[in-house]
């Protein structure tokens, strides 16, 4: 019998995250909605096996006490709400565009704050800056990581994504902490989760909830966050209600072959999810395109709300033949000294980390019953009013 098995609502969620950390008090109810979603579909669904369901809900469970955590160093630090997050630089656009490459160069700058993998497992206490990547919890994140990587080399496996516990992950991995974030679709059969998130929920909430938990990493590791998230392309308003000196880095792709990498990016942690019999690549298809329609209509509609001159447009194409020009174009534009030693580790990086180190990553649209005439008319205007280099057809 599983800890797991008699987990129907928010409230018993709460009650493991409770009883694992010692903590009871959170800072609102606004986690509920989302997490009642999840734990409905997982639990009135047969497409999940005994161990996918257990590993979403253990997942949800370290979300919630991750937040309770935060909430209980703020109650006994209040100090960090103090100190404001200024200028920011947020990376975002379709996903599969690029925005891992570019975090990744901007996290070389030492004068640079990047969200660290390891600190959205294991925040709190917040590290100071010269202990970041040497943190005791970061390397045993390192060495757990190692053994994974191993097996995936023997294995010849394709890894669409990977993060080092040392480097920059993704703001979606506070907004988990919400239950307003992407991260928990990727683990759903149904688009059901990702459909309430992107007609109904309030993201306001959310970006709060970011902004603190910045607050209270910054205020022993200062320096000028640079952040990215994809989908911050369809919060933009929201994200600029509660960072409005934010920079917005637009990420520009061949929309057809970054829908075609978003479907085939899923096929990994749905299948450590759902039963064989439920793997439905169509239905995976259809969410993609669905979730691409937002990615691109979404910040469009903003741009004509708050003008064009609040976006650097970084094209893929661009980036990839020239990263590191791609990234004085950037410093330019924000405004920021990007100096030879910066440069230096930035080819360094570049150097050590190869696009396909791991195995050959293919896919192709058809696999996820798709096809460019299928896409064409849903991208139609982001065509039109970007200059974007197509790709060989995916």
């Amino acid at each position: 019998m599983s800890e797991y098995d008699n987990i129907s609502t928010p409230d018993d969620v709460l009650k493991l995250a409770a009883a694992k950390t010692g903590l009871s008090e959170v800072d609102s109810d606004s986690w509920r909605e989302g997490l009642a979603i999840i734990l409905d579909e997982i639990n009135n669904s047969q497409a999940y096996s005994e161990s996918g369901r257990d590993r979403i809900i253990s997942d949800c469970v370290k979300a919630l006490g991750r937040r309770l955590q935060v909430h209980d160093y703020i109650q006994s630090h209040p100090e960090v709400l103090d100190i404001p997050v200024q200028r920011p630089l947020f990376v975002l656009g379709m996903p599969r565009t690029g925005t891992t490459v570019i975090s990744y160069l901007l996290d070389q700058d030492p004068a640079r704050r990047s969200l660290v993998h390891w600190q959205c497992v294991e925040p709190i206490p917040p590290a100071t800056s010269d202990m970041l990547r040497t943190d005791p919890r970061c390397l045993a994140l390192l060495e757990e990581q190692k053994r994974i990587l191993e097996m995936v080399t023997a294995a010849n496996m394709a890894l669409p994504h990977w993060e080092d516990a040392d480097g920059p992950t993704e703001d979606m991995f506070i907004h988990n902490q919400d239950f307003k974030g992407l991260s928990w679709d990727s683990y759903l059969a149904s688009p059901r989760y990702a459909e309430w998130l992107f007609h109904e929920a309030d993201m306001t909430s959310t970006y709060e909830y970011q902004k603190r938990y910045l607050q209270v990493l910054q205020s022993t590791a200062p320096g000028t966050w640079s952040l990215k998230m994809p989908s911050h392309s369809v919060h933009i308003d929201a994200l600029l209600k509660v960072f409005p000196d934010a920079r917005l880095i637009w990420a520009h792709r061949d929309p057809y072959k970054a829908t075609g990498s978003l479907a085939n990016l899923w096929k990994l942690p749905k299948g450590m999810t759902l039963r064989p019999e439920a793997l439905n690549l169509p239905e995976m298809g259809r969410n993609a395109l669905a979730q691409m329609q937002f990615h691109v209509e979404r910040p469009l509609r903003a741009r004509d709300r708050i003008g064009d001159d609040r976006f650097f447009h970084m094209h893929y194409s661009e980036m990839m033949r020239d990263p590191v020009a791609m990234m004085r174009r950037i410093y330019d534009w924000a405004g920021d000294d990007l100096t030879p030693e910066v440069e230096g580790r930035m080819n360094a990086w570049l150097a050590e980390h190869p696009q396909d180190r791991f195995a050959p990553n293919a896919y192709s649209l058809d696999q996820y019953g798709l096809s460019v005439d299928d896409l064409q008319p849903i991208f139609s205007e982001y065509l039109d009013t970007f200059d974007i280099e197509l790709e060989a057809a995916p």
